[in-house]
């Protein structure tokens, strides 16, 4: 089945090629007018990680787009599921290869990146623990949201994505305006943003937050539970 899902993801791979192309151009720490100053520790090797970061999300949004719900709406479970093949094995297996990719290609950014803008690769291994948090969380929420048949699940996430990150005030605003026990259950819900960036505080200041990795990856394992419930009690064509 691998070869199967890696060939139905090959167009998806190109896409990622190019918003790769469109991190690098966007990412401060590669286009430094003075030169690479050593001593910028955000515009060097372990600041590129937030970028990692939300590039490992929008490729597990991009990868898992309708991995589920699509075969739900389109009937693909009568033959997939024909063999006596187990739900959670079927799509646990597109999920896996979906978050392998994701890694690999974080990593490959993480080194070509260095290449191309400085000439040379000075490391920041330790900044990929951001993309691998980030590629948890969102590819839980994907799971979740796909599994249970949502539409326009990927715009959702990327929602999610995007307005935390680039427009909190908005985030802030809508939030304001609901209760104060609503506004805490809102905040659960959410993708914790919070934890990715203590995170990469933590790394620019030399300090490993083992409780922002927590957070962030306890989010993504349970989201991947609730899930895998949803594919157990759902009744199957």
């Amino acid at each position: 089945m691998i070869p199967v899902f890696l060939r139905d993801m090959r167009w998806r791979l190109v896409v990622l090629v190019g918003i790769a192309l469109v991190f690098y151009l966007q990412e401060p720490g590669f286009h430094q007018h003075e030169g690479f100053n050593p001593d910028a520790a955000a515009l060097g090797p372990l600041g590129i990680s937030a970028t990692l970061s939300n590039f490992a999300a929008l490729s597990m949004i991009i990868l898992l787009e309708g991995f589920i719900s699509r075969d739900l709406r389109e009937g693909y479970t009568r033959i997939n599921f024909s063999r006596s093949i187990a739900p959670t094995r079927y799509f646990g297996l597109q999920w896996i290869i979906a978050y392998l990719l994701t890694i690999l290609a974080a990593a490959a950014f993480l080194v070509a990146g260095q290449l191309l803008a400085w000439g040379e690769f000075l490391g920041g291994w330790q900044g990929m623990i951001l993309p691998v948090v980030s590629a948890l969380m969102y590819g839980g929420l994907m799971a979740v949201l796909s599994g249970a048949g949502v539409r326009g699940e990927a715009t959702i996430a990327f929602l999610l994505l995007l307005i935390p990150a680039v427009f909190p005030e908005i985030l802030s605003a809508l939030l304001g305006m609901l209760p104060a026990p609503l506004q805490n259950l809102v905040n659960t819900v959410l993708p914790p943003q919070t934890a990715l960036s203590d995170l990469w505080d933590g790394l620019i200041t030399g300090v490993t937050r083992w409780d922002a990795v927590a957070y962030g990856a306890g989010y993504g394992v349970i989201l991947l539970a609730v899930a895998a419930l949803i594919l157990r009690l759902r009744e199957w064509p």
